[in-house]
């Protein structure tokens, strides 16, 4: 487990030059999915492609080079990824529950036909019956329909929920983008449009309308992927234009039902539709006359109830630790201070990761606060004060060694992070950096005023304390020193994070500083001289942080320009605001001039200091030919494998070399690749994680009382967590359950217990479920 899958090719021509059949075909792709991941396929013609295909816990991309037949994606399920290089036949998309199909030019008749989730993201123009009879159900996504040109008629027929954009770029009607009569039976969802149209929708079932706020923020959000997915990303400030854009929404039910004349009364329907259907008679007797037909009494226990209940303890992530990319157990964490095990508390945390304070406690968005149950009581858990708590804990133990050494290059967070895990478990983790400290960007960009300077350093002393790590400084890498650490480790763990800026080359970029540089001169004795004025070209976090440090440096106005809503979000948004910054878009920048940068609308943003912030890409001059690369966004990260191994069995990469992310993803990212390095090297099976969120409405929050602020010690914090999925042994199961069905069970030490329901006293009342606060008991099927 853990290699790298090949591409796999499937053509449809035999060896003798004859097409195969559909079912043979497909027989073959499904043969090379259990091998493979990324498949490319040739067919010939050949129907039902793509459908039924998975692999647990990883995503199929398929790639098709020629002509398809009809139901491309039939059946699609989630984690597929389907793009067609050519025109697509009919009833693409057809009942597809969650693949994403990309067709890179015109489809045919019945595109998305009764599909259930998922995306269809047309390049061209469709033709009719499209997005018609959608199934959509409220538990999971809705389906979407995204074309470029225009659709043909009877559009959106019987459309039960499904979104569609229809764009009007180069349209096959140019006047009349969605067809003849569309919309006739729509009863949910809603349609996009750009463009002239005839008017001919049902009028009974939809209504015309401006978007909204929300649906221009839902339309705008997601524009900028779909024309990712077809390479026209270049149309975006062309489909910008919100005046342009026109929606029909389905009318609901209850208004529609003001214009019947009435509904048929039961005994109506009986004298019309059931008697001459059948007779008067139970038709369930007429066909099964043998069946036990005995009624079930109202309360019944054993086999005859419909269900019983299961104590699902610890069987569903809380949320706190499923958003966390490094998945640290809070609950757990939370439960030994309650129970007054301070030092194992400390040692759970530093066994996931070696910066609780820097990262979780200072620069992390914090996702399991994001995320945490306690805010449908009052606030979050204060993870962040939980992390800063642990900044003068010593290092942990390690087990003893192994014998066994890995090379990593690059001392960021992943770097870091890997070269912890692999310490603890008794593996050597050399460190060979570039800079002169350790900590990647970490140390070198991010504010002072974000990232406090003792807690870094008490951090980096306790790092560098660990037995087994050892770390190399100022040490360049090139082709052939990876080649020497190949032969001298056991692996090499590429971490060398995103160093190469992206730049936009448009007439007076020379003038443009970008962020990278700005920020690191900043952390030094010699920072840039910063104007009065500053704008900033991409209004992400980064791009925060950067007018954070203009201000300190001299800066009394600073604007954020970006070409789609900014992505910037929590602390820093928060601090740039608070300063004065000001956030602008939809914003295409022009050139930059003397005065300042100008859009290509035209618009002057004043400024002697223009920093871009776009985001950086990884530079890996240094990889051997053995280690392949994906170009992606205009930069090329390595490509690997859910384990972080690339297509070199020796080598693994974590980190923004592989990914993008926050640095608790590259932190989560090293801990994976370490764990399975480990696992490989002592002959055990690596285990992801699995588990699935326990959903809110599963916990009983009205037992737990609002506080005015949250706790000012970890202790106090602790009180407060409402232990989601993991028992807080309250007894209250079995104190409310009204037959005794329930007991509690342990075992003779006390150490561990369960609660146990006695299937000849149970009722399946749930009544165990509605009471419990953690959402522990769950009701399941009788089977």
């Amino acid at each position: 487990m853990g290699q790298m899958q090949e591409a796999i090719t499937v053509k449809g021509i035999d060896e003798q030059g004859r097409r195969i059949s559909s079912k043979e075909f497909d027989e073959q792709v499904q043969e090379a999915v259990l091998k493979s991941g990324n498949l490319i396929l040739e067919p010939y013609g050949q129907h039902n492609i793509g459908g039924r295909l998975q692999r647990e816990d990883e995503t199929v991309s398929i790639r098709i080079k020629s002509p398809p037949g009809q139901r491309l994606g039939c059946m699609g399920r989630p984690g597929t990824t389907i793009v067609c290089e050519r025109p697509a036949s009919d009833d693409v998309g057809y009942l597809n529950i969650g693949a994403d199909i990309v067709i890179l030019g015109d489809a045919t008749n019945g595109v998305c036909n009764a599909m259930a989730e998922g995306r269809v993201m047309i390049k061209g123009s469709i033709g009719s019956r499209g997005l018609t009879m959608t199934k959509w159900n409220p538990d999971y996504e809705r389906p979407e329909l995204w074309v470029l040109g225009s659709a043909g008629d009877t559009f959106a027929e019987f459309n039960c929920g499904g979104i569609g954009v229809i764009c009007g770029v180069e349209p096959k009607k140019s006047k009349n983008v969605l067809g003849y009569r569309p919309c006739v039976g729509m009863v949910g969802g809603w349609i996009y449009y750009r463009g002239e149209t005839d008017d001919s929708y049902s009028r009974k079932d939809v209504r015309k309308t401006d978007p909204d706020d929300e649906q221009w923020e839902w339309l705008i959000s997601n524009l900028p992927n779909y024309l990712e997915s077809i390479d026209r990303i270049d149309l975006f400030e062309t489909l910008s234009v919100r005046e342009e854009w026109k929606l029909l929404i389905s009318i609901p039910p209850h208004e529609k039902s003001l214009t019947w004349d009435r509904l048929m009364p039961m005994r109506e329907f009986r004298t019309k539709i059931w008697n001459p259907g059948f007779g008067g008679n139970d038709p369930l007797s007429d066909l099964a006359p043998g069946l036990d037909r005995t009624p079930i009494g109202l309360i019944e226990t054993g086999e005859l109830r419909r269900r019983r209940p299961f104590w699902a303890n610890k069987g569903y992530a809380a949320p706190c630790t499923f958003y966390c990319p490094v998945h640290i157990p809070t609950v757990n964490r939370l439960r030994l201070l309650r129970e007054g095990k301070v030092e194992e508390a400390y040692e759970l945390i530093l066994s996931y990761t070696p910066l609780p304070a820097s990262i979780c406690g200072s620069i992390c968005p914090n996702l399991c606060m994001q995320n945490c149950s306690r805010q449908m009581v009052d606030q979050s858990i204060d993870v962040a004060m939980l992390g800063r708590s642990v900044m003068d804990i010593p290092a942990p133990k390690t087990k003893e060694p192994l014998g066994k050494k890995v090379a990593i290059i690059g001392a960021g967070p992943g770097g870091m992070g890997a070269a912890w895990h692999l310490a603890l478990e008794g593996v050597e983790a050399h460190i060979f950096e570039q800079a002169d400290q350790l900590g990647g960007k970490l140390a070198q960009v991010i504010p002072w005023d974000r990232l406090p300077r003792a807690v870094w350093e008490k951090e980096i002393e306790r790092f560098t304390s660990m037995p087994n790590i050892h770390v190399n400084l100022g040490v360049s890498v090139n082709k052939s020193k990876i080649e020497e650490l190949k032969k001298e480790f056991d692996y090499v763990i590429i971490a060398a994070g995103t160093h190469e800026p992206r730049r936009i080359p448009f007439p007076g970029s020379e003038r443009v500083i970008t962020a990278l540089d700005y920020l690191k001169a900043a952390k030094s004795d010699k920072p840039i001289e910063t104007g009065k004025q500053v704008v900033i070209i991409g209004a992400g976090n980064v791009g925060c942080d950067v007018a954070c440090e203009a201000y300190r440096l001299g800066a009394e106005e600073v604007a954020l320009v970006d070409i789609q809503k900014p992505l910037a979000f929590g602390k820093e948004k928060e601090a740039a605001e608070a300063l004065g910054a000001t956030f602008h878009w939809p914003v295409f920048s022009k050139e930059a001039t003397d005065e300042g940068l100008v859009s290509s609308k035209g618009e002057l943003f004043p400024a002697q200091t223009i920093i871009i912030s776009i985001g950086d890409v990884p530079a890996l001059k240094f990889l051997p030919d053995t280690v392949e690369c994906l170009n992606v966004a205009g930069g090329s990260w390595i490509k690997t494998d859910e384990t972080g191994r690339t297509t070199d069995d020796k080598i693994f990469a974590v980190g923004d070399v592989e990914k993008p992310g926050l640095a608790t993803n590259a932190l989560g990212k090293g801990k994976t690749a370490a764990e399975f390095i480990v696992c490989e090297l002592t002959g055990k099976t690596w285990t992801p994680f699995k588990q699935k969120v326990i959903e809110p409405d599963a916990l009983t929050v009205p037992h737990y009382c609002p506080e005015p602020a949250p706790g000012t010690t970890p202790e106090e914090e602790a009180e407060r967590c409402l232990s989601c999925g993991s028992c807080r042994d309250c007894h209250l199961c079995e104190t409310i359950c009204p037959t005794n069905a329930i007991s509690r069970k342990e075992t003779p030490d006390g150490e561990v217990y369960e609660y146990v329901s006695d299937d000849e006293k149970c009722i399946a009342c749930g009544f165990c479920r509605d009471t419990c606060p953690c959402g522990i008991w769950v009701m399941r099927p009788y089977e």
